[in-house]
């Protein structure tokens, strides 16, 4: 699988998901017949081919798409943290019950030339079609640390499938937590994948909802702008709202610098 990749000329960062997988199969001929049939973020397939070891691959545009599955369960450890704080998955089935599946589909993307923003709208499309196959319980998205049900993972894909508009609840953690001041705090997970820093707010007085929803529309103007929230600045949400910008260290388990905002 990995000499299939040094053998393409390509130099972008992969993109990878996981999916994980009820029984030891993956219908690979519904798929790639799906493929041939789908337009990706615009890109139609081409080159869908079945590769040495197990992998089997197309291009959408100049993307190259690989997919392998693994006959075994992905590592319990690494999914004790995603099962724990996934935000986006309904009460039934419960989460836990993803402990139970049997093997995963490794889904990789590498090369393309467009921003990480289009290069991910292409990907998610590609994830969100292998997701609708049967079996699948599951889709993990590592930058993020995030597992989604599949038939939300689908619905918001099919929603959001433009720059303007990213899907970036798929993307991003939006990790909310309670103060023990009755305040909110927020932090990021999966930004810099994006090409920005992490966000963290220790306390603030909203509630989760709209701190969602508020950090979200700050994050599309980032991807939309670039990055224009400087150290020392402030932003609000109405022209008498002042909130602290610094470039600082994390509180939150973070590498490297990220941006807190303060009241």
């Amino acid at each position: 699988m990995f000499n299939f990749f040094k053998k393409k000329r390509r130099t972008a960062e992969p993109v990878i998901s996981f999916l994980l997988l009820e029984g030891e199969s993956f219908p690979v001929d519904s798929f790639l017949d799906d493929v041939s049939k789908t337009r990706f973020a615009g890109k139609a397939a081409s080159e869908i081919s079945r590769e040495d070891e197990g992998v089997f691959s197309f291009y959408a545009g100049d993307e190259l798409l690989a997919l392998a599955l693994v006959p075994a369960p992905y590592p319990a450890r690494d999914l004790e943290g995603p099962i724990a704080t996934s935000w986006i998955w309904p009460p039934q089935p419960p989460i836990e019950t993803v402990k139970q599946h049997r093997a995963h589909l490794l889904i990789a993307m590498k090369g393309g030339s467009a921003d990480p923003v289009r290069r991910r709208l292409i990907f998610t499309a590609v994830t969100a079609l292998a997701a609708r196959q049967s079996g699948v319980m599951a889709v993990y998205w590592p930058e993020a640390a995030l597992l989604h049900y599949p038939p939300a993972f689908v619905s918001i894909a099919g929603e959001m499938d433009s720059p303007e508009a990213p899907p970036l609840y798929l993307w991003v953690d939006l990790r909310v937590f309670s103060n023990q001041d009755g305040t909110t705090g927020l932090f990021t997970t999966g930004l810099p994948a994006l090409g920005h820093l992490e966000i963290e707010i220790p306390s603030i007085n909203m509630d989760p909802g709209e701190l969602r929803e508020w950090l979200h529309s700050i994050i599309c103007y980032l991807l939309k702008s670039g990055p224009v929230l400087k150290h020392g600045q402030t932003i609000g949400m109405t022209a008498g709202q002042k909130i602290r910008i610094r470039h600082c260290g994390s509180s939150f388990g973070h590498l490297g610098k990220v941006i807190r905002l303060e009241p």
